[in-house]
């Protein structure tokens, strides 16, 4: 049961670790409050999908839930790539938000099914503050000459990236 909360903490975790990453990297101001505000959020929706899990009982198809993840962050990744305006950086915090739950969703309902402890949202809540934290510091302290030029390639490379890699493979 220990061994199955500091999976999905890690797993969601990993995911505010990459987002702080690439915030860090583009040197973006993100306030401390702010930060807070999407940790809560995290821990809720994952609760809140803990539970639904919890009601309904069984899985259903996670390969699907993968799959159709992989096509929304494929999706977002070619038109972050595409549009001058940008889709992530606009409204930081609430996009962040959206993307960060896309599989945190799934990792909710299936951690209801297995019957984990409902205390896990707090530490998926803590581990992603925690791990959105250090990739800030490790995103500010990297110098890579090639994306320093192609600042805008970074955010559109990993969402692709991620969706291929769900899309065939998740």
């Amino acid at each position: 049961m220990a061994l199955t909360t500091l999976v999905f903490c890690l797993l969601i975790g990993f995911d505010g670790l990459l987002w702080g990453a690439i915030i860090g990297y583009k040197r973006i101001y993100f306030p401390v409050g702010q930060l807070l505000f999407l940790s809560a959020g995290v821990g809720f929706v994952f609760f809140f999908t803990y539970m639904f899990g919890s009601i309904i009982g069984f899985e259903g198809s996670t390969r699907f839930l993968n799959q159709a993840s992989g096509l929304v962050f494929l999706a977002i990744g070619f038109f972050q790539l595409t549009h001058s305006g940008g889709f992530m950086f606009g409204r930081l915090v609430r996009n962040l938000f959206i993307i960060v739950n896309i599989d945190n969703i799934g990792y909710g309902v299936i951690s209801g099914v297995q019957e984990v402890h409902p205390l896990t949202s707090v530490f998926v809540a803590c581990s992603f503050f925690a791990l959105f934290v250090t990739g800030i510091i490790i995103g500010n302290s990297a110098r890579f000459p090639y994306l320093t030029k192609n600042k805008k390639v970074l955010p559109s490379l990993v969402l692709i990236t991620i969706g291929i890699y769900k899309l065939f493979f998740g």
